[in-house]
């Protein structure tokens, strides 16, 4: 079996649907943002959680290291099987939409709208919101650049409203 990519929009499920269904397939579990973490640590001897790294050093540093860690990824990972979560922001790069085709099957899933935007607000309005006064217009205009991005480079898409992490895992197999 090929590595299976997961992406979409932040808080779509990607790390849960990809912890489970790396369980059940017996794959190795890779989430990008954990990735940069570790490796920002590395690099600058600072923890920071993704969020803050995004927020104290920029987006132009934080995609930086992400394209850097999703390169050491695809390297490392020619012959053990792995199913990774990215960030939402990960395929916009066309050098990472490359690396990430050379991974794997990418699987793009497609959250409602609806559904999606309270699970994003659970942790606060995120530093990437162009409007942060209005998470519903913020919502639906990334949701107007990313979502061409993310149908062009999938090799399927799973589009759901309610179903559990464990629905999403049976119709991913």
């Amino acid at each position: 079996m090929k590595n299976i990519v997961l992406i979409g929009m932040k808080a779509c499920g990607k790390s849960t649907v990809g912890k489970l269904l790396a369980k059940k397939l017996e794959m190795k579990f890779i989430e990008l943002d954990q990735e940069i973490e570790k490796t920002h640590l590395s690099e600058k001897n600072e923890r920071l959680s993704f969020r803050e790294i995004f927020k104290k050093h920029g987006a132009d540093h934080f995609r930086f290291l992400e394209k850097k860690v999703l390169k050491t990824i695809v390297e490392n990972n020619k012959e053990e099987q792995i199913i990774l979560a990215c960030g939402g922001g990960t395929p916009l790069n066309p050098e990472n939409q490359e690396l990430l085709k050379k991974l794997g099957k990418i699987i793009f899933l497609d959250a409602d709208e609806k559904a999606l935007l309270p699970r994003i607000l659970k942790h606060g309005v995120p530093a990437f919101f162009p409007f942060p006064s209005d998470p519903e217009k913020s919502l639906k205009e990334l949701l107007k650049k990313r979502k061409p991005v993310y149908e062009k480079i999938a090799d399927k898409i799973i589009s759901f409203k309610n179903e559990s992490p464990e629905e999403l895992v049976k119709k991913i197999i």
